[in-house]
């Protein structure tokens, strides 16, 4: 039986150099390619890591450095259309008592510096490298890249594919996939720095170590990430298309600002989205739509070919597990080559059966959970603002939580702290 002691992978994302550390950790010959000339130090926006994706950091040695850049959450909160509360609950303080971890906001871009550092060091990081095309045989895999120079011929023993929803590596090897599906919604995502001096939004949806909701004419959400004084803020708007793009960065831009100015439009005047929008530097606004992949049922990999995180599972963000399911990905692969001896074929089929049921239960879960949360139903919306305080402060959430997104986290989650009666 095959076996595979080099790899290459393909993306550099939070999946991609998590899989990389981890299968180097176990004594493969690691190389990672990335299409971009380099790590931005501002692109991307912040995210919840949740505490398995934490506890599996911990488990290939990045527990201290994460704890710097996770800003803990201790506080939930609801606000309505003017800004004021309606409900608060500081249960998500229960999460470090009970789980080890809280649950916390980290910027992309310094998890991705972390992460990157050991990769960098023994100089098996590759920039600018996009990948046109893959072959493989009975004696491996090659890949041929290009950049503006040159083209270039790669061989390894096997491949990652941790290139994200519009994936090469699946156009190119599972031809049969369906497309990432729209959800029908779009996203506006922006990171306010130094947020402590500004002064014209209000204070109730800035505060340290709380996250803030609305669900009213569109979800907005708010919750600091990292130690430096930077503010996450996230607003959705229904849309029948994704936003338009184009190589023309001033057409893209007009028509950035052509639609959040109809995002805002949908939100009353003495809404605090007015004020984080605003108060948000241009370059530091993310505008994309929001799409998830139907799970697939025919496998992740073929022959020497494998897939990770969003080019396989794509998720939706309403229950913040999209870079936390990618980052057990990578350690369940890892175990997996390590308990079948390198052997490509029984180290795939364990993965897949591992992670199948899981990750196609997070899809599910955020797809319903975003349904609910963003229906304009009077109905629907009538329930939900008695559900969601209820839910709140009940021990239902956490349960939901412990059940459903850490129960079955490769590396196991220890109760630190039983729940009340």
């Amino acid at each position: 039986m095959a076996t595979a002691r080099s790899v290459a992978i393909i993306g550099g994302g939070i999946g991609g150099l998590t899989v990389a550390n981890s299968l180097s950790q176990i004594g493969m010959s690691v190389s990672l390619y990335e299409r971009a000339p380099c790590f931005i130090p501002t692109s991307g926006a912040a995210f919840g890591l949740q505490p398995n994706g934490q506890i599996s950091l911990e488990s290939i040695g990045f527990q201290d450095q994460a704890k710097k850049i996770i800003h803990p959450f201790l506080k939930w909160q609801i606000i309505g259309d003017n800004g004021e509360l309606l409900a608060a609950s500081d249960r998500l303080s229960e999460y470090g008592q009970r789980f080890g971890y809280f649950l916390g906001g980290a910027l992309r871009s310094e998890l991705v510096d972390l992460l990157k550092e050991p990769i960098e060091k023994s100089d098996n990081l590759h920039y600018s490298h996009n990948l046109i095309n893959i072959k493989q045989d009975a004696n491996g895999v090659t890949l041929l890249f290009e950049n503006e120079n040159e083209q270039k011929s790669v061989h390894a023993d096997m491949v990652i594919g941790a290139d994200g929803i519009r994936s090469t590596v699946v156009k190119q090897i599972f031809t049969e996939t369906a497309l990432p599906v729209h959800s029908k919604e779009n996203v506006f995502y922006g990171i306010i720095d130094n947020i402590d001096q500004q002064t014209s939004i209000n204070p109730l949806v800035t505060a340290k170590n709380t996250m803030t909701q609305y669900f009213g004419f569109g979800e907005f959400i708010t919750y600091r990430a990292g130690h430096k004084g930077q503010l996450m803020w996230a607003a959705t708007y229904p849309s029948m298309a994704p936003p338009s793009a184009s190589e023309d960065s001033e057409w893209t831009e007009m028509n950035n600002q052509r639609d959040l100015n109809q995002c805002l439009k949908r939100f009353p005047q003495s809404h605090p989205v007015h004020q984080c929008a605003a108060a948000t530097n241009k370059t530091r606004l993310l505008h994309f739509g929001l799409f998830y992949r139907q799970p697939r049922n025919d496998g992740w990999h073929r022959n020497r070919i494998c897939l990770l995180g969003d080019s396989c599972h794509a998720t939706l963000p309403y229950v913040g597990q999209g870079a936390n399911m990618a980052i057990e990905d990578a350690i369940s692969l890892a175990q997996c080559f390590k308990k079948s001896k390198f052997q490509m074929e029984p180290a795939f089929q364990e993965y897949y059966k591992k992670r199948f049921n899981r990750t196609k239960r997070v899809v599910n879960m955020a797809r319903y959970m975003g349904l609910f949360l963003h229906s304009e139903n009077p109905l629907v919306h009538s329930i939900r603002q008695r559900l969601v305080p209820w839910l709140m402060q009940s021990n239902m959430m956490i349960r939901m939580a412990e059940k459903e997104l850490y129960e079955n986290c490769p590396v196991p989650m220890e109760q630190r702290k039983p729940l009340d009666k």
